[in-house]
């Protein structure tokens, strides 16, 4: 074999072993910087965030840079599967039924969304005390696909929130679910 042949070859190759993760993906769905295939979601990740995936109740769990005593900035992804017949309000309401039971809980603002895949979502931000200390999340929740998607984005305490506003803003404008 000659030697542009064999280069040719190990080209190939490489284009078929290491490409092709995108193989199947909708456009602006591959160019995030995290999809799950397994719970059909995707997003951009906060530069200097690491993503952890897990088998848990979370599918993701995004974590901001800083240490545990700082209180580390994350967001986390839970998916469930089962919302058939499910409206996004119906949704909501559930969802807001849970965490307006925590310990502290005030609302700050609800919002409805648009996601760049089009899907329709509501942001809830809130405050709450459930471990003892406050803490500001924000929720967004997503129906698609007969999957409910809670993403959630937490800062302690709750004035950290505004340093990490942006990275927050980064996951939920860029989430697209269910493609």
């Amino acid at each position: 074999m000659t030697t542009s042949r064999r280069v040719v070859l190990i080209g190939v190759l490489a284009a078929v072993t290491f490409g092709g993760c995108d193989l199947g993906l909708p456009p602006d769905v591959a160019k995030l910087g995290y999809v799950s295939r397994e719970h059909k979601f995707a997003m951009n990740v906060p530069a200097g965030w690491t993503v952890r995936e897990s088998s848990g109740a979370a599918a993701a769990i995004l974590v901001g840079p800083g240490t545990v005593a700082e209180g580390r900035p994350n967001v986390t992804v839970v998916v469930d599967n089962g919302f058939e017949g499910v409206t996004l309000a119906e949704f909501v309401r559930l969802n807001r039924t849970h965490v307006g039971a925590l310990p502290g809980y005030q609302a700050i603002a609800e919002e409805p969304r648009t996601l760049a895949d089009g899907h329709k979502a509501v942001v809830l931000t809130f405050e709450q005390a459930a471990l003892g200390k406050p803490v500001r999340q924000r929720q967004m929740y997503v129906l698609a696909g007969g999957r409910g998607y809670v993403v959630t984005a937490t800062a302690s305490p709750p004035e950290a929130w505004a340093a990490r506003e942006g990275d927050f803003e980064t996951v939920f404008r860029s989430f697209r679910a269910a493609w």
